[in-house]
C-alpha cells in the first residue's frame, strides 16, 4: 500500500470513529486518546494535522493557541466590552488585531474600492507596500514580474475581494495582483 493511500485510509478511519458522536456529546478521554494514537501514525504533517482538528477539536470556545511568533485573537463574549478597533474601512476585517468591535458595519461588506495611492515603496524585487488616500496600508501577496508597471503615488487602483478571503488590486488594465490589508 502507497504511504499517501494509507495516510487517506488512516485519516478516514478515525473519522470514522467519531462520526456517529452528536458535537455536544461529553467525549469519552479513551476514545480521545485512541483517536490521536490513530492520527499519531499518519507520516504526513499536513494530514495527520487535519486528523486532529477534524476528530479531536471540540465546537466549544476555548481560543485556539497562537503560533509561536504571533499573538492569540481573543474572542469577545457576548456583552462583555471590546476594545476599540482603528483599522476601519474596505479590508478591515483581514488585519489582525487585539480584539475587534461588533458592530453591523459587518453586514454592510463591499465588494471593492477605487483609490488613490499617497504612498508606495519597493520591498523587493516585485513586492510593493502601498498608502491609499483613507490611510489603509496594502502590500502585494506574492512578486510581480520585471514586465508589471507599478503604480506610483497618485495613481488610481482598484482593490476587490477575491476567493477564501483574499483581495485582488487591477492597475492600469494589467492581470490583478494577489494584495493583502496590513493596516
Amino acid at each position: 500500500m502507497t504511504a499517501p493511500r494509507a495516510t487517506i485510509l488512516a485519516a478516514g478511519a478515525a473519522t470514522l470513529l467519531v462520526t456517529g458522536m452528536p458535537a455536544t456529546a461529553q467525549v469519552d478521554s479513551g476514545i480521545v486518546l485512541n483517536i490521536m494514537r490513530e492520527c499519531a501514525k499518519i507520516d504526513d504533517p499536513t494530514a495527520r494535522l487535519a486528523c486532529y482538528d477534524n476528530n479531536v477539536r471540540t465546537n466549544d470556545t476555548a481560543p485556539r493557541a497562537a503560533a509561536p511568533g504571533r499573538s492569540a485573537v481573543p474572542q469577545a463574549s457576548a456583552g462583555a466590552p471590546v476594545a476599540a478597533n482603528t483599522t476601519q474601512g474596505f479590508g478591515a476585517e483581514s488585519v489582525r488585531v487585539q480584539q475587534r468591535p461588533q458592530s453591523s458595519a459587518a453586514a454592510e461588506r463591499l465588494d471593492g474600492i477605487s483609490s488613490e495611492i499617497t504612498q508606495i515603496s519597493q520591498r523587493g524585487p516585485g513586492l510593493y507596500a502601498f498608502t491609499l488616500k483613507d490611510g489603509a496600508q496594502w502590500q502585494f501577496s506574492e512578486t510581480v514580474g520585471s514586465s508589471y508597471r507599478a503604480p506610483r503615488v497618485g495613481s488610481t487602483v482598484e482593490i476587490e475581494r477575491g476567493s477564501l478571503g483574499s483581495f485582488l488590486m487591477r492597475f492600469d488594465k494589467q492581470q490583478p495582483v494577489p494584495v493583502r490589508r496590513t493596516r
